[in-house]
């Protein structure tokens, strides 16, 4: 039996997971571009203005989600997922509190260019919605996960996990957030990814430590970097960490004061 929520594979034979990702030595990891709100950056003006046409913006808050539906992303409405379609363009989506992203870029074997989708997840739905819902954005994003290996070149795929908040000091419920919910979020969003793809996903960066505030998230596709904004917090949740690693990251955490 598989986990209630989870995609099931149903050849019988025990899958092997990697313990990170086998890319092939002409692809570069996806790198990281940390931004603090105080700071100014010609760079990511100009990409803000290219996405000022909202095409590639992945909003699940106040975005037209049926109009988004027939351009090809993934959503069960409003307050629940939000996942792109795999394009080489520039992804963006913003308001990420509690919610949670996943970044997946590979290199398409018909063009060479490099491809991508960035999701938005809200763990009320898929941490705590129940088997329907959990699994419904399960097999979504699965589906885009297995699309995504099947256009591209061997060895080019890469999935980063991000997002959510997280405090060391907060109960485990203020106002919206709950303290137990960026955990079960990494630990599902690693699950799926592991039985997909067959291998233990890195998280880009830590969580939000400044509970309340947003972060934002750019995918720039053809030069497999993604662009984080969020204010300036303890360096120790900047750092990036493998999902496999959550509980002993967790306990650095818990040492450190906001």
């Amino acid at each position: 039996m598989s986990e209630p929520g989870f995609p099931e594979f149903k050849s019988g034979v025990k899958r092997t997971i990697q313990e990170r990702v086998h890319l092939r030595e002409d692809v570069a990891p996806i790198s990281l571009q940390l931004e603090d709100y105080g700071t100014e950056n010609e760079e990511l003006e100009s990409l803000r203005e290219q996405l000022e046409d909202n095409v590639n913006n992945v909003d699940l808050e106040n975005g037209d989600l049926e109009a988004l539906k027939k351009n090809g992303f993934k959503t069960s409405g409003f307050g629940s997922y939000l996942i792109s379609p795999i394009g080489g363009g520039v992804w963006h989506s913003d308001r990420y509190f509690n919610c949670t992203a996943v970044v997946a870029i590979g290199r398409e074997a018909s063009t060479g260019q490099e491809i991508s989708f960035l999701s938005h997840q809200d763990p009320r739905y898929f941490v705590d919605g129940g088997t329907f819902k959990t699994e419904m954005f399960s097999r979504e994003l699965s589906d885009s996960l297995k699309e995504l290996r099947a256009r591209s070149q061997s060895d080019t795929v890469e999935v980063l996990l991000l997002g959510g908040n997280y405090s060391v000091t907060a109960t485990e419920v203020e106002g919206d957030y709950q303290h137990r919910h960026y955990k079960q979020s990494i630990e599902k969003l690693r699950k799926i990814v592991q039985d997909s793809l067959g291998f233990d996903p890195k998280v880009l960066t830590g969580p939000n430590n400044n509970v309340g505030s947003e972060t934002v998230v750019i995918v720039e596709t053809q030069k497999r970097k993604v662009w984080v904004e969020r204010t300036k917090q303890s360096p120790e949740f900047d750092q990036p960490y493998m999902a496999n690693a959550l509980d002993e990251v967790e306990r650095k955490w818990a040492k450190t004061e906001k």
